[in-house]
Formats: C-alpha cells, sequence, structure tokens
C-alpha cells in the first residue's frame, strides 16, 4: 500500500502543484487586473490539460508528437506572463 500511496502522490503532485500557482496568479490578478497575469494563467490552464490528459489516460498522448513540444509551449507562456508582470511591478515600484 505504501508504494500505491506515493505513486498516487507523485502522478497528483504536478496537478496540485498548477492548481497552486492558479490561485496564486488569480490573487495576484484580483488585486493588479495585470494582462500579464492573465497570460501566466492562460498557459498553466492549458498544461493543467495536458496534466489531467496524461493522468486520466497516459497513452492518449503518446501518438501525437506535437503535443509534448506545445505542453512546454505552455510553460514558457506562463513563464513569460510571470516575467512580464514583475517587470511592470518593478517599473511601478521604480516610478514611485
Amino acid at each position: 500500500m505504501h508504494g500505491g500511496l506515493a505513486s498516487g502522490l507523485q502522478m497528483l503532485s504536478p496537478i496540485v502543484v498548477t492548481l497552486m500557482s492558479l490561485a496564486a496568479l488569480l490573487l495576484l490578478w484580483r488585486a493588479s487586473r495585470s494582462v500579464w497575469l492573465i497570460v501566466a494563467m492562460a498557459g498553466e490552464l492549458v498544461g493543467l490539460m495536458f496534466n489531467i490528459v496524461v493522468l486520466i489516460s497516459p497513452m492518449a498522448l503518446q501518438d501525437i508528437s506535437a503535443i509534448y513540444p506545445l505542453w512546454r509551449i505552455c510553460g514558457l507562456v506562463f513563464a513569460g506572463g510571470l516575467l512580464g508582470y514583475a517587470i511592470e511591478v518593478t517599473r511601478k515600484v521604480s516610478v514611485q
């Protein structure tokens, strides 16, 4: 049973991390309404969909070779949105 629990937690962890990231982005967006946070959320939401498909049916994505590069692009969209927001906030703080 121990191996089953560890395996289950390992499989669910990417989804939990993504949900926590989305919650943090949503809280930040409620405070600032930055378009950069919308970009980051979009990347995370699409990445979440890929994670859920892999969790439910790991073989479903195996035959589609373009899926993995697209999945990585989702990470880049998330990181780009977060970086854009950080630059935006830094500029606002330096102007004050």
